[in-house]
């Protein structure tokens, strides 16, 4: 069942609400911009080929995102304790710390937008962007006020002692 993979990839249904049908195992998680307005989606298809490059229907992610708009995962998440958020890459990289209450943002990209640094001022709190160790998370972590590279695996793969590790930085 869906619901049971995505569980099992610490992924919340109660607090992020996607859209999910099992007959196509196909979920859809809605992105939303700082005014609350809906303006994309990315689809996740656990079977699907993730080298069909954001493909509708075969690739394992597809997004989509109004142009020109800046979209990011997450929103739901967002609170007023702590007083950091953390960007991160993908949904399930965000999943593993909004499961523990903290503020996570996936930006579902390898490239943001640089209004991304604009919309992350508004949050008025310090962001921490956790970044695979490649030319992506590179680029990634020009977004936040510190950055954290994941170095043995990307955070959505990591075990829960590895992310309770890199939690405890930050309390």
């Amino acid at each position: 069942m869906l619901a049971q993979h995505l569980h099992s990839r610490h992924l919340n249904l109660e607090l992020h609400r996607p859209m999910l049908d099992d007959e196509a195992q196909v979920a859809t998680f809605y992105l939303w911009n700082l005014s609350g307005q809906l303006v994309g989606y990315q689809q996740y298809r656990p079977n699907g080929d993730k080298k069909a490059a954001n493909s509708p229907r075969e690739g394992k992610y597809f997004t989509y995102k109004k142009q020109p708009t800046l979209a990011v995962w997450g929103v739901e998440s967002l609170h007023l304790t702590p007083d950091v958020v953390f960007l991160t890459e993908g949904v399930f990289d965000a999943a593993r710390l909004t499961e523990r209450g903290y503020s996570a943002l996936a930006v579902l990209s390898n490239n943001p937008s640089p209004d991304l640094a604009n919309w992350l001022a508004c949050l008025n709190r310090r962001v921490v962007a956790v970044c695979d160790d490649d030319a992506a998370g590179r680029k990634l972590a020009k977004f936040g006020d510190q950055a954290v590279y994941m170095t043995a695996k990307d955070l959505g793969d990591s075990t829960d002692e590895e992310v309770t590790e890199l939690l405890a930085t930050f309390g």
